[in-house]
């Protein structure tokens, strides 16, 4: 449960690192956006991983692909951005969740292993 709990904190505090950098204003970067949703992203596998041991890989990756899309369009509202500037900042978020779970699932079996806590 210790571990849960370290994966957890890490998954909030990137996530409301991202709130305060778009907060800010401006035009977002979307690479940097994409970069840090996919470090969102390793921290909801690691914490899906092992809070939710008995559950299938795939259910788990699903479920912290999901969890992201969800923190990535609360972002988007919470921060002002509208129109293309909104849907540019979702989509680069959404890419750079959905590489992480794409390594999730083709990365070698001893670091899967490690990442989600199966070990």
């Amino acid at each position: 449960m210790h571990s849960c709990a370290i994966w957890g904190l890490g998954l909030a505090l990137g996530w409301i690192a991202i709130l305060a950098w778009h907060g800010q204003g401006g035009e977002p970067d979307l690479l940097v956006n994409g970069i840090t949703y996919g470090v969102v992203g390793i921290f909801a596998l690691g914490l899906v991983g092992r809070c939710a041991k008995e559950w299938h890989p795939a259910f788990k990756r699903i479920s912290a692909l999901l969890a992201c899309v969800v923190l990535s369009g609360v972002d988007v509202g919470l921060s002002g951005y509208r129109g293309e500037a909104g849907q540019k900042l979702f989509f680069a978020s959404l890419l750079g969740i959905a590489l992480v779970v794409l390594v999730a699932r083709h990365s070698p079996a001893g670091l899967r292993r490690c990442w989600l806590g199966e070990g």
